[in-house]
Order: C-alpha cells, then sequence, then structure tokens
C-alpha cells in the first residue's frame, strides 16, 4: 500500500465510526441497511440519495457500498476495530481502552500512557471509559492483552480461589 493510501486511513476510519453512530442513532436507517427487507438495488438507490448530506471521502464511499450490497453492515464495528487495529499495526502505534471507576486526569493519563509506551514499545492512545462497578483501580486494554489491577478484578480472582 503506497504512503498516500495509508495517510488517508484515519480519515476513512473516522468517516465510517460516524456512519456507524448515525446507523445507531436512526432505527430506520439501520434496518434499511442491515436488514434483509430491501434488495441491493433499493439499498444502493438509498445510499446514494443520501450521499450528499453524508460529505464522505471517495475511499469510505466505495468501502461503505461494499459492506451495505454484500449484507456486512451488522459487522461495520469490528470492520472499524480492525482496520484501527491494522493501521495501527503499520505506523508502529496502539489503542489503550482504560476502564476505571472515575474519570482519569489528564496528569494521571499522561503517566499511563508513557508507561504503556515503555511496555508495549509502541507510541500509545488513550480511550477512557468509566465503570463506577469496578470499585476502585483500573483495568486496560491494549489489543488482545488486558491488564485487570480492579478492585472488582481482584475480589473475582479471589472469589475464584476460595471456591477451588
Amino acid at each position: 500500500m503506497s504512503s498516500a493510501k495509508i495517510a488517508e486511513v484515519p480519515t476513512v476510519v473516522e468517516e465510517l465510526k460516524a456512519f456507524a453512530e448515525l446507523l445507531e442513532t436512526n432505527r430506520q436507517l439501520k434496518l434499511l441497511f442491515a436488514g434483509q427487507i430491501f434488495s441491493e438495488a433499493e439499498k444502493e438507490k438509498a445510499f446514494s440519495a443520501i450521499q450528499p448530506l453524508l460529505k464522505l471521502s471517495a475511499q469510505t464511499d466505495k468501502f461503505l457500498k461494499l459492506i451495505i450490497l454484500h449484507g456486512h453492515l451488522s459487522a461495520i464495528k469490528e470492520i472499524i476495530t480492525s482496520s484501527i487495529n491494522v493501521y495501527n499495526e503499520s505506523q508502529k502505534k496502539a489503542t489503550a481502552v482504560v476502564i476505571s471507576p472515575v474519570a482519569l486526569e489528564k496528569s494521571y493519563t499522561e503517566r499511563l500512557k508513557l508507561a504503556l509506551k515503555d511496555l508495549t514499545k509502541r507510541d500509545v492512545e488513550i480511550e477512557s471509559e468509566v465503570d463506577p462497578s469496578l470499585l476502585g483501580g483500573f483495568i486496560v486494554k491494549v489489543g488482545s492483552t488486558i491488564y485487570d489491577s480492579s478492585i472488582k478484578g481482584q475480589l473475582r480472582m479471589l472469589k475464584a480461589e476460595l471456591m477451588r
């Protein structure tokens, strides 16, 4: 893949994310494109009608048409995640999802970013999620690796140990 095409990947991914959010908020569009009720021709005609409003790049437009017409729209979140992972791998980057019981302060996020960079040998982008059920600590997911230092995780391990 040429460097020009690789440079376009973040734009395509952001446009795919925006389209996925649109589908989540508009049930009728989701039924139209993801359902089996309408023919390929009807789906293509509907997509052509909303294209000007979406303002998609040519690459995203072509890719979305392909996904819709082949009936794979239900997997769009997985497609986005896989696209991000492949792009990050090629750019020596990683995305870390950090789940904590409260929102993390910026200084703590920066320290965590540096620690993960040392651990993974990649530039790390942090995505934060809040889950009050963790009670304390946090969970970090980097690719297929999960680091669980949450109190909930510790209690789960203790319970498993006691159940033996």
